[in-house]
């Protein structure tokens, strides 16, 4: 009876054994497919549409670029081409969906005056400060959002609050900070071992796509003309972080900037 099997754990099962995919991509495979299958809820994954596709489609416009959204319907794709090669559906259901061609699009910079608008518009609330933070680490230090949203506390720490250090797989990341905004995470810090005591991370029950969703609303309440997105944070100063010289520039350019956006003040 194909109602008691798990064809998605099948799916990865033989994805694992049969070694087609890479780790990274399979997880994320998984974390595409399982937010597919609660947007889905009660209804049976084997006996979707084309209409329930769009309907995903649309729900994904809210939070992900175009980018992100062709990416997940490319697992989807491929985990039903899977099941129709196997023969537990009979046709694919996505087959028919066509999305317009990409455009090949690099994110203009944010300016520093665009910057400064979306942090006033973050607030003084826990969440507005908890944002604000984000975006100025994202700033000093060029790392991803997924890599800032994974901070822990004790990493911090451990640093006593004067460099942010990552890992990505056999890779360490260890990028200084200022002294202003290692002093505003410690306090944020003391405020989040009381109100989140369980849990290890800096920047508890926050999303990649919610602080995205969130970053795009600030833009939009700061009467920015044009699409922002986090990604054009880190563009700021990825120019100038290939060389050592380039680094030295990099923190002449942050205490600059620190000046004429106010990061740091009271």
């Amino acid at each position: 009876m194909r109602d008691n099997i798990d064809f998605v754990e099948k799916f990865f099962s033989d994805a694992r054994e049969n070694q087609r995919f890479s780790d990274s991509t399979l997880d994320m495979y998984s974390r595409d497919i399982n937010e597919f299958k609660e947007f889905l809820g009660e209804k049976d994954i084997l006996e979707v549409n084309n209409e329930i596709i769009l309907n995903y489609i649309e729900s994904l416009k809210v939070s992900y670029s175009d980018r992100s959204i062709y990416r997940k319907v490319s697992t989807l794709k491929t985990f039903y081409k899977y099941l129709l090669q196997n023969r537990i559906i009979e046709s694919l259901p996505i087959q028919d969906i066509q999305l317009p061609k990409l455009q090949k699009f690099v994110p203009k910079e944010l300016e520093l005056y665009e910057l400064n608008m979306i942090l006033e518009k973050c607030g003084d609330s826990f969440e507005g400060i908890r944002d604000s933070l984000i975006i100025k680490l994202i700033y000093e230090t060029g790392l991803q959002i997924n890599d800032i949203l994974n901070l822990t506390r004790d990493s911090l720490k451990r640093y006593e609050f004067k460099s942010v250090v990552v890992n990505r797989g056999k890779n360490l990341f260890s990028e200084p900070i200022s002294q202003e905004l290692g002093d505003r995470l410690k306090e944020f810090v003391h405020i989040v071992e009381e109100v989140f005591p369980e849990s290890e991370r800096v920047f508890p029950e926050l999303s990649r796509q919610n602080f995205r969703a969130r970053f795009i609303a600030y833009g939009k309440k700061a009467g920015i003309d044009h699409e922002v997105s986090p990604n054009m944070i880190k563009k700021a100063n990825s120019q100038y972080r290939e060389s050592e010289e380039g680094r030295e520039i990099l923190l002449e350019k942050i205490k600059k900037v620190y000046l004429e956006i106010g990061i740091g003040d009271d």
